[in-house]
């Protein structure tokens, strides 16, 4: 039997989703969202409180928050994966998901533990908190540019000439030498990865 819902039920519903709609368009635009905020919305959805008045959570966002659906969808990914702590974060300071979750393991005890320095996440801290992630996303590694197929091929042809002149220049001097037991096991479990590779492509 299907439940039913008083229009009390459904009235709280819609002047929650008022309130928390206007401070999460705020923030959004802003680039913050509040740690209370975010649960909120968390609730609603795994609840499916928002199934009082209509039954797609996307168009519940729209209609009744003011905000995209996948906006609500990343604000509640993030809750799930982080919790409080990274909104309170950056309700100081702007900060990537990528960043937070590099930075996770120094957080610890409402502070920010980094390099010899702990920074509570308080407001008053907000420009030394700003400063130091500023300072770690600089000190980061970037990762490598994704090459396109054709610069894939090009550098592996560059490493097969370089790796073909190599054990060219092993051979000869190392031929009948105390390492070439070894040199030549190499040279059979290449050849053998080879033919394979040439077999599985239609080249013998």
């Amino acid at each position: 039997m299907e439940k039913s819902h008083s229009n009390a039920d459904v009235a709280n519903l819609l002047n929650l989703g008022s309130v928390l709609g206007q401070g999460l368009a705020f923030g959004i635009v802003a680039g913050r969202c509040s740690a209370a905020q975010a649960a909120c919305l968390h609730r609603l959805r795994r609840t499916n409180q928002f199934q009082l008045v209509t039954s797609r959570w996307r168009e519940f966002c729209s209609r009744h928050l003011g905000i995209d659906g996948r906006n609500a969808d990343k604000i509640v990914r993030l809750w799930e994966e982080f919790g409080a702590a990274y909104f309170e974060l950056a309700q100081l300071t702007p900060i990537p998901p990528d960043t937070y979750r590099a930075l996770a393991p120094s957080i610890r005890d409402g502070a920010l533990h980094l390099n010899g320095e702990v920074i509570e996440v308080v407001p008053e801290n907000s420009r030394r908190l700003a400063n130091a992630i500023a300072a770690f996303r600089r000190a980061a590694p970037k990762p490598a540019p994704q090459l396109s197929p054709h610069e894939q091929l090009a550098a592996l042809d560059e490493r097969c000439i370089a790796l073909t002149a190599e054990l060219q220049e092993f051979s000869v001097k190392e031929r009948c030498g105390e390492n070439w037991l070894q040199f030549t096991a190499i040279l059979q479990r290449l050849s053998a990865a080879l033919n394979r590779i040439e077999r599985e492509n239609g080249l013998r």
